[in-house]
């Protein structure tokens, strides 16, 4: 199949991870036979362009947004500003529509792009299948389409229920998984063993880490008030927190506190890394730490961890919940409250064998159920429903 994958912003350019989950299933996709065209917004302002995407696929800068993400979230104020951008839009969507006979559009988020762009697509028969990766909704209740062609995807239950929740028409919703390149990460692909356990008695740290948009929601500062408290009560531990600064001044104050609470020199600061740098990252750490106070879509950046062979500590809201099984597969603490991780954090000190036992069983679970090659199956499968066709003899079967 010939199909148009339509987002905001793609890799090379990104925040978080909703980006890589595209490109991800774009890679999944073409892994099975078929062949994709990105359009997406030029943010030179997150790092270069690049005409092709992380597997080689074809990427049109083209279209524009309503507002950047510069330092936070920027709205165009100015209508006839946003009337120019829909102007502009509309026309790159029917010029590319119009250029190939193309079997569907796979639809990822449609931040500062706008509803419109929605309703263009719909214009025309193919099937458009919109990939909801946040747990609010991508527009309102009365915006929503009623049409055949379209098909709502929810990156996790949690999704579904908020959608339907705020009135959307989601009962229908496949739930189908963000999933991460399960095979990227992990001490086969990396080269690279774990560090040794951690022991309290003989003074060898745990090695913990955070990965992710360094924002007050993603809440990081609770993994620093966990390790201020473990410091005074004279475990040796030692954090890394990765992630571009999405709250300058946020991070400013994480600073400042590490310098008060003086475990400044048990803390260190990474810019946001690109996959592969993250994947040696991870194997620094024995555990990665998912604070999150706002409910999350789902979590790659977890199942990533995971993957990588490191216990999964998670307060587990929203779809984040969905990543991993409590005392099985990883750790679940309180949302915001230090304490509660900080208790969590103890059990690996103080149980030599759980460490080991997380960290095994959330491999296999990363590998087993999030692998994205699972999701970009479940992609195919709707189109070629949706297409009223067989399975060709040419797409590989996962």
């Amino acid at each position: 199949m010939r199909l148009l994958l339509i987002t905001n912003l793609y890799p090379p350019q990104e925040l978080g991870g909703y980006g890589r989950c595209m490109a991800d299933f774009c890679w999944g996709l073409k892994q099975r036979g078929h062949q994709l065209q990105v359009i997406c917004n030029d943010a030179s302002y997150l790092g270069r362009a690049s005409t092709t995407g992380p597997s080689g696929e074809p990427v049109a800068r083209e279209l524009l947004l309503k507002g950047d993400f510069s330092d936070g979230v920027h709205l165009m104020q100015n209508a006839s500003e946003q009337n120019a951008v829909d102007i502009h839009n509309q026309a790159v969507i029917q010029r590319w529509l119009g250029k190939d006979r193309w079997d569907g559009i796979l639809l990822g988020n449609i931040d500062l792009l706008g509803v419109g762009l929605l309703h263009w697509l719909l214009d025309r028969t193919l099937p458009v299948l919109h990939h909801v990766g946040f747990v609010q909704s991508p527009y309102a209740v009365e915006q929503q389409p009623n049409i055949e062609n379209y098909q709502l995807l929810a990156a996790s239950h949690a999704v579904k229920t908020r959608l339907i929740k705020e009135g959307i028409r989601a009962t229908n919703a496949t739930i189908v998984y963000p999933g991460a390149r399960t095979d990227l990460f992990g001490p086969e692909a990396i080269h690279r063993a774990p560090p040794n356990p951690p022991c309290r008695i003989k003074g060898k740290p745990l090695h913990l880490c955070f990965a992710g948009l360094l924002m007050e929601s993603k809440a990081p500062h609770t993994l620093l008030e966990a390790i201020a408290q473990l410091h005074q009560q004279g475990y040796p531990i030692r954090a890394s927190l990765a992630g571009a600064p999405f709250q300058k001044s946020y991070v400013k104050a994480m600073k400042s506190f590490c310098v008060d609470n003086k475990i400044n020199n048990l803390i260190t600061f990474y810019k946001q890394l690109t996959r592969d740098q993250l994947a040696r990252f991870f194997l620094l750490h024995h555990a990665a730490v998912f604070p999150s106070m706002h409910p999350e879509a789902f979590g790659i950046v977890a199942v990533e961890a995971m993957a990588s062979g490191l216990v999964l500590l998670s307060s587990g809201v929203g779809g984040a919940s969905e990543v991993f099984e409590d005392n099985k597969s990883g750790l679940q603490f309180e949302a915001g409250n230090a304490h509660s991780l900080t208790t969590q954090i103890k059990r690996l000190f103080d149980d030599p064998g759980l460490l080991n036992a997380l960290q095994k069983k959330g491999l296999i679970r990363a590998r087993e159920q999030f692998d994205v090659q699972l999701s970009a199956q479940q992609i195919e499968e709707i189109l070629l429903r949706k297409n009223h066709t067989d399975y060709p003899s040419c797409i590989q079967q996962f």
